[in-house]
């Protein structure tokens, strides 16, 4: 089943908006077999980029006295390592929410699984500590979709795998779950109503250009077609 509801009409009126089918879901999973391998290199690809930035790598430092051993807590923010525990447990955390988007249902418990993306990421979803801004989490996102686009691209076509029907599922989903994680952060007295026209247009524009723009790149590098 596609993406329903279990926040009144919302995932639905969403998933209608940006045209995600079962088909979508269809090629999604059909990737899980070629993304399988590289789930670990995926993640590996994040948390480098986290890692890249002060802004982002502070999100986990801040957290490392819930976490981490006498080593790392003595370390500052430059000797900050991902081979602290903490690291570990989360990108772990990553890898089972990737092999679940490309093996699970569409359905209700996805649904769940999205809106918590959002929920445990803010002190507006009740954390008392972790409060990630909202642009971190969407360059995270827009990070991710890149990536597994450019893994779907270096895979190459002729394994039984439709490249741009997938991208574009891939595309979609990402767009769905940066909206669920979005409202989060939004007013909590709006949090429950209807999908709102502007961030589903922006957030859809901009996520499916990111796909399109992934594969005219790639073409022009002979890597695609």
């Amino acid at each position: 089943a596609v993406v329903s509801t279990q926040s009144g009409h919302y995932g639905r009126d969403l998933t209608k908006f940006v045209n995600f089918t079962s088909n979508d879901v269809a090629l999604i999973h059909g990737s899980a077999k070629f993304l399988g391998p590289r789930v670990d290199a995926l993640v590996d690809k994040v948390y480098n980029k986290l890692w890249e930035f002060s802004c982002t790598k502070q999100v986990f430092f801040r957290e490392r006295n819930k976490y981490d051993n006498s080593n790392s807590l003595n370390s500052s923010l430059d000797e900050y390592s991902q081979s602290a525990p903490q690291i570990g447990m989360r990108k772990s955390t990553l890898k089972a929410f990737i092999v679940r988007l490309v093996t699970k249902p569409f359905d209700a418990k996805m649904v769940e699984e999205f809106d918590r993306m959002g929920r445990i990421h803010t002190t507006l979803g009740g954390r008392t500590s972790i409060n990630v801004p909202l642009i971190h989490m969407n360059a995270l996102l827009g990070f991710l979709q890149d990536a597994i686009i450019l893994e779907l691209f270096q895979l190459r076509v002729g394994k039984g795998l439709n490249l741009e029907g997938t991208v574009s599922a891939f595309a979609k989903a990402i767009t769905i779950l940066g909206d669920f994680i979005s409202r989060w952060y939004e007013d909590p007295r709006s949090r429950g109503g209807s999908t709102s026209n502007s961030n589903v247009v922006a957030l859809g524009a901009a996520s499916l250009a990111v796909g399109a723009a992934s594969y005219i790149y790639m073409r022009s590098k002979g890597i695609f077609g």
